[in-house]
């Protein structure tokens, strides 16, 4: 019993510092792409094989991001970070890392060739990233806004990369997910300014204020909400009225409309509370993108 409890234990450290959850999303991005572009292969290993890539992907850079930020999250106090709590060693982070971005390219192997090249050109960003681009100012939120867009496009690429005609819906949900992804990450930066002194990561927040990185963050929002509509007006989308769509993706802007009140509040503005609030929401926005796809 003891034995198993360590296990428990040590399984969801592993899944705090890969931030597993939003590998799911991403998982589920490639597979809503695929349903979208042909459904007939949602049950093949192709499929199967895009999510675990990019699964794989994502919980490898999370990994090292947490290895590099070691002291900027110790400044920002991030107690949900398992290295700061010391459950972790940085050497086992660096080897989580490395395994899981082997094993994401080693997965991508198997798919067509225009896959394989976009998961070792985001394998190669993400590492690129963690070491030194995030200190330029604005990459890190344009590059995690990114990731979070390009599965939907993999996911259509990997299914049937001749179906051009498809690549309306795919951008359209890609956009979405960018602007909501994008304005996510400079809130996330507005609360992460004094860590962010310490590796001097040049964010919005830091360079021109926290009213400007405000504003920033709910223009995104509100592009992210605003584009949430359109699939449910374009015809020959499995979106077009469907209901399935419409009433779960109202549900995640109502989140993102509270978050942008949230922002506005000036002193005492709960960043963590803001951070979960906005992930629920994204994790709402796949289940509007699932349902609108089968329903």
């Amino acid at each position: 019993m003891i034995n198993l409890c360590n296990l428990w234990l040590k399984l969801k450290t592993v899944w705090e510092l890969t931030r597993a959850e939003h590998g799911l999303m991403y998982g589920c991005g490639v597979l809503i792409g695929v349903i979208i572009a042909d459904r007939t292969v949602l049950f093949s290993e192709l499929a199967l094989f895009g999510f675990c890539t990019a699964f794989l992907l994502e919980a490898g850079t999370f990994a090292l991001n947490d290895y590099y930020d070691l002291e900027s999250d110790i400044a920002n106090r991030r107690t949900d970070r398992p290295l700061v709590r010391g459950e972790l060693r940085k050497e086992e982070a660096l080897l989580i890392a490395c395994v899981a971005i082997a094993a994401g390219i080693a997965f991508a192997v198997f798919l067509n060739r225009i896959c394989f090249a976009l998961a070792v050109m985001l394998a190669v960003m993400g590492v690129l990233y963690d070491i030194k681009m995030k200190e330029f100012i604005a990459v890190s939120n344009f590059y995690i806004a990114a990731t979070m867009a390009i599965p939907f496009i993999f996911g259509g690429l990997l299914a049937a990369p001749e179906r051009t005609e498809m690549m309306q819906p795919l951008l359209i949900l890609a956009s979405i997910a960018f602007f909501a992804g994008f304005g996510r990450e400079v809130m996330k930066d507005m609360g992460d300014v004094k860590g962010d002194e310490v590796r001097d990561v040049r964010s919005i927040a830091r360079v021109y204020g926290m009213e400007k990185a405000m504003h920033v963050t709910i223009f995104s929002y509100f592009l992210a909400v605003v584009l949430s509509a359109v699939p449910f007006f374009i015809g020959n989308t499995p979106y077009f009225h469907n209901l399935a769509y419409i009433v779960p993706v109202m549900a995640a802007d109502v989140l993102f409309v509270h978050a942008c009140f949230g922002l506005q509040k000036g002193v005492g503005i709960n960043y963590n509370y803001l951070r979960k609030e906005t992930l629920i929401a994204l994790g709402i926005g796949l289940i509007a993108f699932v349902s609108g796809t089968l329903v």
